[in-house]
C-alpha cells in the first residue's frame, strides 16, 4: 500500500514537473518571440531610415542635383577668379620693377623651365603658343602678387623643349625689348641676356 502511495506521489510530482517544465518552455518561446519581433521591428526602421536617406543622397547627384549645382558654382567661381588673376596681371604698370615674358612661336607647346643657382625648379611648365600671361620678375617683385607673378632669381638658368621657339619680351626699369633665345644657351640670366639691373650694375 505504501509503494503504491509512494508510486502515486512520484508521478502527480513528474506530472506537475512536467507541466512546469511546458509552462516555462512556452513563456520562453513567447519571450524570445517578443525579442525577435522587437528586434526586426528595429531593423526595419533602420533599413527604412537608411533607404529614406539614400533617396535623399540620390536626389543630391541626379543631373541639376545639388551636387551638381555644387560643381557648377565652384567651377564658375574659380575660372572668375583666374580670370581676375590673369587681369590683374596683364594691367598692373610695373615701370621700376624688371621683368620678362616668353612668346612661343608656332603651334606647339614648348616645355620650358627655370632653375635657380643651387640647381632647383623655380618654374616648370609646358607653354602655349603666343604671349604667354605669366610675368618672371628678376628685379624687385610685383606690386600685386598673384599666380602668373613668378619671382626668378637673376643669375637663374633657363632651358626649353625647344629653344629655337622661345622669345623674350624684357620690361626693364625704362625700356622694353625682344630677345631670341642665345645659341650658347641660357646658364645665368643677367648675363646671357644682358639685363639692365639698377643694384647689379650700379647705374
Amino acid at each position: 500500500m505504501k509503494l503504491r502511495i509512494i508510486l502515486i506521489v512520484l508521478a502527480v510530482s513528474a506530472l506537475i514537473l512536467s507541466i512546469g517544465t511546458e509552462i516555462r518552455m512556452v513563456m520562453l518561446k513567447k519571450q524570445f518571440q517578443s525579442d525577435i519581433n522587437r528586434l526586426s521591428g528595429t531593423i526595419n526602421t533602420r533599413v527604412t531610415n537608411i533607404e529614406n536617406n539614400m533617396e535623399k543622397v540620390d536626389t543630391y547627384f541626379k543631373p541639376n542635383g545639388m551636387v551638381e549645382k555644387y560643381i557648377v558654382a565652384n567651377s564658375f567661381l574659380k575660372k572668375q577668379m583666374d580670370d581676375l588673376e590673369y587681369i590683374i596681371t596683364s594691367m598692373q604698370k610695373s615701370d621700376k620693377s624688371g621683368y620678362m615674358q616668353i612668346y612661343i612661336t608656332g603651334s606647339k607647346d614648348v616645355w620650358c623651365y627655370f632653375k635657380n643657382s643651387a640647381g632647383n625648379y623655380v618654374f616648370q611648365s609646358n607653354l602655349q603658343p603666343g604671349l604667354n600671361v605669366y610675368k618672371f620678375f628678376f628685379f624687385k617683385q610685383a606690386e600685386i602678387q598673384t599666380k602668373y607673378t613668378i619671382d626668378v632669381p637673376y643669375d637663374a638658368s633657363f632651358n626649353a623643349g625647344d629653344p629655337t621657339k622661345v622669345f623674350f619680351l624684357i620690361n626693364e626699369p625704362g625700356q622694353t625689348r625682344l630677345k631670341a633665345y642665345p645659341q650658347t644657351g641660357i646658364a645665368n640670366l643677367y648675363k646671357d641676356l644682358n639685363l639692365y639691373i639698377p643694384t647689379v650694375t650700379g647705374k
